[in-house]
């Protein structure tokens, strides 16, 4: 028996959410032919049959690798003559005559379609042959014949077989394409965060006030807030909600709970990258802050469902979005000022309370000072000053080598960071006087650091 040959036909059709460049310069490389011959010489010609053989089996593998690019393609048992077709008045083709009839039966070219045979230019009304057509339809193409003997029925067959082991990944929805009216951006990701936060304060404070648990309760009810309700049917929390924008999958699906796991827990890394992970959001494609990128997720506008058309209208920000981001832009620059002010002022006040211990301090060596001189003796001639913020000064030692030593209060009322400290001044031989504490040297005088 005569073996059948089989035409590998190219549609020029794409799967959704494949960028046509991409696409037509992958099938280019895969079929070794240049990019630019391959663009006048297939493109331009499309459908045509790009590839033939007398091997089934490799057809089929030359079609699922067309199609893992995005690019849809038929696998024909040849039985006539191929011939070029006039589509918009440009010739396309050659295509087996079997394609050119199943096309028409299915609409797929006009009426009064015309064609012509392979090197010939006399160009006729296409007349379909009445004969019995076996159509088999796969997923990731069509495999088509004509006065198919038994033994092309059990190759269709196999091709068909090897078609429907890659529908699936034709059945999936296709990747989200970047689109200002698909992806929410950070503005809007950043309101809707805030606005959890927010529902969450309250709740945090409490479970913190538990010792020990408090914290491990805290950290599992974050998770349980933002993982639970992401992969929730609402596929979203309540700040979220309130903005309009779900969390999907890269194409566009609910997450299930161990891949929103996953998203929340990478969020410590768009974290610690001093919170550089989350501005990604502004700034890639899709949108997506390195947590996303990490699990493989999008956040998008509630308007994009699985299997319908994507919207092509951005929804405006809420008001209350812009009043939280205006809220956040207010009190973060306030608090960093705060955070680096107020400890600033309390080392201010506190160096003022030591300087007055000090001043009463400085009345004191006057006085020893003049004992040495006149009596040689370490004895204060004048009454010990009385200062809130000193509990006691004591004078010690033998003249000239004589100690004052100032011990601070250790009551409540004294600032912990000077409580119950001391400075302690020497004499020495010239008349001058050594200042030693352990208190911290920001808040002593240059003189005692």
């Amino acid at each position: 028996m005569e073996s059948n040959k089989y035409a590998l036909v190219l549609s020029g059709e794409l799967l959704p959410g494949f960028e046509p460049a991409d696409v037509w310069k992958a099938v280019a490389e895969l079929f070794r032919i240049d990019q630019d011959r391959f663009a006048s010489t297939v493109l331009a010609r499309v459908p045509m049959t790009i590839k033939e053989s007398g091997d089934a089996a490799e057809l089929a593998r030359r079609q699922s690798a067309l199609l893992d690019l995005g690019a849809l393609s038929d696998v024909v048992v040849q039985t006539g003559d191929n011939y070029f077709v006039l589509i918009d008045n440009k010739p396309r083709g050659p295509l087996p005559r079997v394609y050119i009839e199943q096309s028409l039966r299915d609409g797929l070219m006009p009426g009064g379609l015309k064609a012509a045979p392979v090197g010939s230019s006399d160009w006729r009304v296409f007349e379909p042959v009445e004969a019995p057509t076996a159509f088999a339809a796969a997923p990731a193409g069509r495999v088509v014949e004509l006065n198919a003997t038994s033994d092309a029925d059990t190759v269709a067959a196999k091709i068909a077989r090897v078609a429907d082991g890659i529908a699936s990944r034709k059945d999936q929805p296709a990747l989200l394409p970047p689109g200002e009216a698909i992806h929410a951006g950070f503005w809007r990701r950043c309101a809707a965060y805030l606005i959890d936060n927010l529902v969450l304060f309250i709740p945090s404070v409490l479970v913190l006030l538990i010792p020990l648990f408090g914290i491990f309760i805290y950290f599992g009810g974050r998770w349980a807030y933002f993982a639970l309700m992401e992969s929730s049917p609402t596929q979203a929390t309540f700040g979220k909600r309130a903005m309009g924008i779900i969390s999907t999958d890269a194409r566009g699906r609910r997450l299930g709970l161990g891949q929103a796991s996953g998203r929340y827990f990478a969020g410590a890394i768009s974290t610690i990258t001093l919170n550089i992970g989350y501005a990604l959001a502004g700034l890639t494609a899709r949108k997506q802050a390195l947590h996303d990128l990490i699990a493989d997720t999008c956040v998008v506008f509630d308007t994009v469902k699985p299997g319908e058309p994507l919207p092509t209208v951005r929804p405006p920000m809420p008001w209350y979005g812009w009043a939280a981001n205006c809220l956040l832009l207010a009190v973060v620059p306030i608090s960093i000022l705060a955070a680096v002010a107020l400890p600033a002022y309390q080392d201010y006040t506190l160096r003022a309370k030591v300087a007055g211990a000090i001043v009463a301090a400085d009345r004191v060596k006057i006085s020893v000072s003049e004992s040495i001189l006149e009596r040689g003796s370490c004895e204060a001639s004048e009454p010990l000053p009385s200062d809130a913020l000193i509990e006691s000064i004591r004078v010690s030692g033998n003249s000239p080598d004589c100690v004052i030593t100032v011990n601070l209060a250790s009551n409540d009322t004294t600032p912990s960071a000077i409580r119950g400290q001391s400075i302690e001044w020497q004499h020495i031989k010239d008349g001058s006087w050594t200042c030693i504490s352990a208190m911290n040297s920001k808040y002593l005088p240059v003189a005692c650091r």
